[in-house]
């Protein structure tokens, strides 16, 4: 019955790839750095960014590469996990791995330039809006101390693609920005927003680094809990009210989805 059974197997049809491993660079096996199965990882990940390839093509199967690199498959395994976590394929099982859609090119903002500037192609789902006092670190990006004033607090999701990209916490001084919290809240309603005031975007600072998706987070953006995320602390400048200088008017923390959105950011 078992030979039957792996003979049915070896005798099953593979369906070809469309997208070929021929030209790709080799492997360097005498290098203890990095691990095999990330060097195979980058090699493929060459192999998908070379080629204008169509979301769902099919890409090598875990047999083809195993016979094209000479390597066993608990090195092919990880590297096409790598590829997974990176939004370059997705796979089904049963089925084989296949190219992701494109990923949504992100620019860096916050929630305050995303409201006022309202570009068409951005939704923006609010999903709490309230006023409170600041914590110590809100208020010491925004330039509230020594006597902090309360500030608005916005949790919304921004989705510039067919896939939600990614998580903003805002906090913004109701005295700079006394216009978001009510644009937030009539969101939330459904109602009309109301007309910001005059501001003067200036620049803005962030610092980017890696983390993981909470079981709540994850809820919120369509992923799994423990799926590798971005996340920023950004802080968005600007004028109001006559102010001859660039105030701190945001303090953001942001959670960005690593599998559909490539951040841009614009350097002077």
């Amino acid at each position: 019955m078992r030979a039957e059974q792996k003979r049915k197997r070896a005798g099953r049809p593979q369906q070809s790839s469309d997208v070929p491993l021929s030209g790709c660079r080799g492997l360097d096996r005498d290098s203890p750095v990095p691990p095999l199965y990330f060097q195979l990882a980058e090699v493929l990940t060459e192999v998908v960014e070379a080629g204008t390839w169509q979301p769902g093509a099919r890409f090598a199967s875990e047999r083809e590469i195993e016979k094209h690199f000479k390597v066993s498959r608990t090195v092919v395994r990880p590297a096409l996990e790598l590829l997974v976590g990176d939004g370059l394929i997705v796979r089904a099982r049963g089925s084989g791995a296949f190219i992701a859609p494109p990923k949504n090119e992100v620019s860096v903002t916050g929630l305050a330039k995303a409201l006022f500037e309202r570009p068409d192609d951005l939704a923006i789902k609010v999903l709490s809006a309230k006023e409170r006092d600041p914590d110590r670190t809100v208020a010491r990006f925004l330039e509230l101390d020594p006597h902090p004033a309360p500030v608005a607090e916005v949790i919304a999701v921004i989705n510039p693609g067919q896939r939600s990209a990614f998580l903003v916490y805002s906090f913004s001084s109701l005295a700079r920005v006394p216009w978001l919290l009510p644009t937030a809240k009539a969101l939330i309603d459904g109602a009309s927003p109301p007309d910001s005031r005059p501001l003067e975007l200036g620049r803005a600072t962030i610092s980017i680094e890696g983390t993981f998706f909470s079981r709540w987070s994850a809820a919120q953006l369509g992923v799994s809990p423990g799926d590798p995320a971005l996340t920023g602390r950004l802080v968005q400048f600007g004028r109001t009210g006559g102010s001859k200088r660039d105030v701190p008017l945001e303090f953001a923390r942001v959670l960005y989805r690593v599998d559909s959105a490539q951040l841009t950011i614009e350097v002077e």
